[in-house]
Formats: C-alpha cells, sequence, structure tokens
C-alpha cells in the first residue's frame, strides 16, 4: 500500500490478470476505508453535538447558582 507500480520494473510474467484482480483489490479497500471515514464522521458529529449540550447545560446550572448565592447574601 501506499507505492505506485512501475510499469518500466515489472516483472515479466505478471499478467494483466494479476494487476486486475489487484486493482479491484485495491478498489475495495478503497471503499472500505471511505465508509470506516463516513461512519467516524458521524460520531464526530454526534461527540460535538453531545459537547455543546454538555457546555450549555454547564453554563445553566452555573448561572443557576450564581443566582442561588446572590439571593442567599441579600
Amino acid at each position: 500500500m501506499g507505492q505506485l507500480r512501475d510499469f518500466d520494473q515489472m516483472v515479466p510474467g505478471e499478467s494483466v490478470q494479476h494487476l486486475a484482480t489487484e486493482n479491484t483489490t485495491l478498489k475495495h479497500r478503497v471503499h472500505q476505508l471511505a465508509q470506516e471515514h463516513r461512519k467516524l464522521q458521524e460520531r464526530l458529529e454526534g461527540a460535538r453535538s453531545n459537547l455543546r449540550f454538555a457546555d450549555k447545560r454547564i453554563a445553566g446550572l452555573e448561572n443557576e447558582l450564581l443566582e442561588a448565592r446572590g439571593l442567599n447574601e441579600q
């Protein structure tokens, strides 16, 4: 993976069928990686959404706490 074939240095007996098989295998791997990337992107979006919700909730609770302290001090 990660290397391009140099057609000038191909082994003489290497067939077109072998290259086609390798190409198909690589296309399948690209498809798998694309699916994995999509799933990870969805998980990342969900985690970011949860974080935004938690941040808002914490800010609200902090505000309530400050208001409660202000009422108690009066």
